[in-house]
């Protein structure tokens, strides 16, 4: 492995050290000093962070500088046994696991090789070896993205899932990253993302989401690039990355390679003329005659190779091969007999020729050079005909129509292809069925498609990108109706009905009833008090906003304000509002006149990590776990004597209950507590999931007292009191940033760029 012992990053050594007056493009970070700030660092010794275009003012503190690290694992464990790996490939397994467990190793791993090189199979087989959970924590690996057909916003929405996060856009993804929790990133077949219609997608989600991740000084990529953009803005990047080449003899043991190559199945291999590619190998092994020139290059060597297996591939079985060749990306058995030129026994045949795929029945033609020799041969692919041509097995509605709802996923994610290599701007992307039930990544693919061929975006397009449905929570038609159905309310009536008539079919015990969608800016929202009882208190890109709790709508003109990162938003009991941002500064708003707290005098605790209020009392969260209950009239404090939560309380709200204040407090450590002054509290949380608290809010409704709580990964819950497995789990494509309850019913949750009210049926 060729590597220095440094990988790029963009760190700085103190928050004001800025070239001129310009703000940074890119997050800053305040390291201890003595330590290299392009290598490896431990969140331990990071002091705190600064966001693109941000001043001193936006200083973050890390709430992990100088914590103790976790504990090692014990001398002498025994470690979990290595899953095997074939192909004598167990030199570059071991280099990997080397890499990822040395402290001076860069950043950056880039695994290279020609096509067939077994680049996918070496990371697949490096997260099996290494799950997040692995007792040695430099053998982590916390998420396996594999980029095939993903432009930037699908692969950032799928990488945030995989990481228990939320996120639509890389700018979201970095935002939720910076917890300060020590990660490691393995992302495969980065040259095909986006597919071929968008041949520049690998440059794209290179630069737009992984450069930017190799900022993070607590992150760890490895990533699979072959040479070409891709591999040149991440080298850019991180110039002294660590990386591994395949085609290099020395991280595959020939001896091995040679028992692998007698036991593949088909005619036999000469391992010296195909070495160090397994890829070669397989295909060697489906070639009668094969003789590749152990002294080209692998690449030339594959190409070699496939003109002698083309040669020798029967007509039938070659138009079959030519259509899988048009499908431009991976196909079932099922749908490949389906196209143009192909049958089931021709499918099945030429199946039995290509090296066996990586994913169970998905077809595509590989090693590289094989699939350009077939598509060299064949015409140009008449898009518009192979679009009726795929439509065709879409089953029929009574009324001659195609049902689109009652086709498969992967024949839908066909006709989306072929319909937008045509036309960027094809009507099917109008089709909500479509959207609906064809699989998702190619949904994305074709609104990137249109968008950058200038197309104007519509309502489904807008919906489709807040909605972020390349998650596995989306997998189910139903899941996304829901979400996409908040996201259409007042934007598409027609679409947001036919969602939600879809969503009902279902136990959806929820739904949205109005959004308010801003021209940009972060969003943050909570009920008014004081004068101001019975509005809403709306923070968006142009302003703070008073507006109507039951139908979002706006009254009268925003007052001035300006916060990129609102953490949280509280109306006070003297009529204005109190403002925390990301940075830990609490802020006094004035609405209509009013101040938020007369004098500036708040109460709060010199660190403040969340605050709410309610008539007489303001609630204040700490960093130590601790929430402190202040009555405005009296001055009267009160505390539960231990924290309640392991780390800051991240989210709080109070209402009154039982003839008292019921506290609301949620932390860091994915807990909701609820307590009263002056009782001790409930022996157990009332919720509990293994990802950081966002929001909270209580509220009476007159269907009793409404919980409402969400977390870093996207989930908010919704139960009324007493109702332990009732109430609504619900997804809405980002992480909500605050939420509030109406003396009505309606759920007002805010999320980065967009507020949703929601309500409970039944």
């Amino acid at each position: 492995m060729d590597s220095d012992n440094r990988a790029g990053a963009r760190l700085q050594d103190r928050p004001e050290d800025q070239a001129g007056d310009r703000p940074p493009t890119a997050w800053q970070y305040l390291l201890d000093d003595g330590l290299d700030p392009a290598g490896r660092i431990p969140v331990h010794a990071v002091r705190g962070s600064t966001p693109p275009g941000a001043g001193p003012d936006g200083y973050r503190p890390n709430p992990r500088h100088g914590r103790p690290l976790s504990p090692p694992a014990p001398a002498g464990a025994p470690a979990p046994a290595l899953p095997p790996l074939g192909a004598g490939r167990r030199p570059a397994g071991r280099a990997l696991l080397s890499w990822l467990e040395d402290g001076r190793a860069p950043r950056l791993c880039r695994i290279t090789g020609s096509s067939g090189s077994g680049r996918t199979h070496l990371l697949t087989w490096l997260a099996a070896a290494c799950p997040p959970d692995h007792p040695r924590p430099g053998r982590r690996v916390h998420a396996l993205l594999d980029a095939e057909g993903l432009t930037v916003r699908s692969a950032t929405a799928r990488l945030a899932d995989l990481l228990g996060l939320t996120a639509g856009e890389p700018a979201d993804l970095l935002e939720a990253l910076q917890d300060g929790t020590p990660r490691t990133i393995v992302v495969t077949d980065l040259d095909r993302a986006g597919g071929p219609r968008l041949p520049d997608l690998p440059e794209r989600v290179a630069r737009e989401l992984l450069v930017p991740l190799l900022s993070v000084p607590w992150l760890l990529l490895v990533v699979e690039a072959a040479h070409g953009p891709a591999a040149d803005a991440l080298g850019a990047a991180a110039p002294t990355g660590a990386v591994l080449d395949l085609d290099q003899p020395q991280w595959t043991d020939p001896a091995k390679y040679a028992d692998w190559c007698a036991g593949l199945p088909g005619h036999p291999v000469d391992p010296a003329t195909t070495h160090p590619s397994p890829g070669l190998a397989q295909l060697a092994a489906r070639t009668p005659g094969a003789a590749p020139d152990p002294a080209l290059p692998p690449a030339a060597r594959a190409a070699a190779l496939a003109e002698t297996w083309w040669t020798a591939v029967p007509a039938a079985e070659r138009a079959a091969l030519t259509a899988l060749a048009g499908a431009e990306g991976p196909i079932s058995t099922a749908l490949w007999a389906t196209l143009p030129g192909a049958d089931a026994r021709s499918v099945a045949a030429a199946a039995d020729l290509l090296p066996p795929p990586p994913m169970a029945d998905r077809w595509r033609l590989r090693p590289r050079q094989l699939a350009d020799l077939v598509a060299a041969g064949r015409p140009p692919v008449d898009h518009a005909a192979m679009m009726w041509e795929v439509a065709g097995g879409i089953p029929a509605r009574p009324d001659g129509g195609p049902d689109l709802a009652a086709s498969d996923p992967e024949r839908l994610a066909l006709l989306v292809r072929h319909a937008s290599a045509g036309d960027p701007a094809t009507p099917l992307l109008g089709e909500i069925d479509l959207l609906l039930h064809a699989e998702p990544a190619t949904v994305t693919a074709a609104f990137q498609l249109a968008e950058d061929a200038g197309a104007p975006p519509t309502p489904l397009a807008e919906a489709w990108r807040r909605a972020a449905p390349d998650r596995a929570a989306t997998a189910r038609p139903v899941d996304r109706a829901a979400v996409l159905h908040a996201h259409l309310t007042g934007r598409h009536a027609d679409a947001a009905a036919h969602c939600a008539a879809l969503a009902r079919q279902t136990d959806t015990r929820w739904h949205a009833v109005w959004q308010h969608v801003p021209a940009g800016g972060p969003c943050a929202a909570t009920l008014g008090l004081g004068p101001f009882a019975g509005h809403l208190l709306l923070v968006d890109g142009s302003g703070l906003h008073l507006a109507d709790p039951a139908t979002g709508r706006l009254l009268g003109a925003p007052e001035p304000l300006t916060e990129p990162h609102p953490r949280a938003l509280t109306g006070t009991p003297f009529g204005g509002a109190l403002l925390l941002n990301a940075s830990g500064a609490l802020r006094s708003l004035t609405v209509r006149g009013v101040e938020g707290v007369p004098g500036g005098a708040s109460a709060a605790p010199d660190a403040c990590t969340a605050v709410a209020a309610h008539e007489d009392v303001m609630v204040f969260g700490r960093p130590d776990g601790l929430t402190t209950y202040s009555e405005v009239s009296t001055g009267t404090t009160h505390r539960p004597e231990l924290p309640l939560h392991e780390g800051p309380v991240t989210a709080l709200d109070v209402a009154p209950a039982d003839g008292g204040a019921l506290v609301a407090s949620g932390g860091e450590d994915g807990r909701v507590w609820t307590w009263m002054p002056g009782r001790p509290p409930l022996p157990a949380p009332v919720d509990q999931r293994p990802h950081p608290v966002t929001a909270v809010a209580l509220g009476s409704t007159p269907a009793g007292l409404l919980l409402a709580a969400a977390w870093s990964d996207g989930l908010l819950r919704l139960r009324r009191w007493g109702e332990r497995h009732r109430g609504a789990d619900i997804r809405l494509g980002a992480a909500v940033r605050t939420l509030s309850v109406t003396p009505d019913g309606l759920v007002v949750a805010a999320l980065p760029g967009s507020v949703l009210a929601l309500t409970l049926v039944g």
